[in-house]
């Protein structure tokens, strides 16, 4: 794992070309990083830990691969083992009813990793697909309670019977839909549940 000396060098270096090519001076890395003079001279000197979070926001802002600097991978090897892979909006606080519906009153949006083989078998668009958590029985054995499912966003029309998350008066279901008489028919695959039939 790389030192806390050869850190502050590529700091060190980083910074110097920015100002070009000036002596970059330890109290200047600590102000890079925002960082404490005294308390960077003792990670230096003593401590020999690496303030890896002040790091991370430094080369953040200078969209600098953190890959680069701590292993010397070059971005463009990097790039065939993350291609498969794609970061999907996870809706984290917000949970489709599979039973009486669900209504949600806030956002908590994280992050979530996903291989993009998944997403081309179940043909779900990359860009429009957000992941919800489904809570309730009345989807199983199908969907079980607090399973996670991806929802295509780009599927605005239902044109066709399946499975769909419905944002209704009554909240957010994941059901499936039958389509009868240009009438629409919310069911349960759980047949211990109502169906709702369209009055929405």
């Amino acid at each position: 794992m790389i030192k806390i000396d050869e850190i502050i060098e590529k700091l060190k270096d980083i910074l110097s070309q920015e100002l070009g090519n000036k002596k970059i001076l330890d109290k200047d890395i600590a102000k890079a990083l925002e960082i404490d003079y005294d308390r960077f001279r003792k990670l230096k000197s003593r401590d020999g830990s690496v303030p890896y979070p002040e790091i991370m926001i430094f080369l953040a802002k200078r969209k600098i691969s953190i890959n680069w600097f701590f292993f010397n991978q070059l971005p463009e090897t990097l790039i065939e083992a993350t291609s498969d892979y794609i970061i999907l909006k996870y809706q984290k606080s917000i949970i489709a009813s599979a039973g009486g519906g669900a209504i949600n009153y806030e956002i908590d949006l994280t992050s979530l990793v996903v291989d993009k083989h998944l997403l081309d078998y179940i043909n779900s668009s990359y860009k429009y697909t957000e992941v919800l958590q489904v809570f309730g029985e009345s989807m199983e054995p199908n969907i079980k309670d607090g399973s996670l499912v991806f929802v295509d966003r780009s599927q605005v029309n239902i044109y066709k019977e399946g499975i769909y998350v419905v944002n209704t008066v009554d909240g957010l279901f994941v059901k499936e839909i039958e389509l009868k008489d240009d009438k629409i028919t919310l069911k349960s695959t759980n047949k211990s549940f109502i169906d709702y039939r369209s009055k929405y």
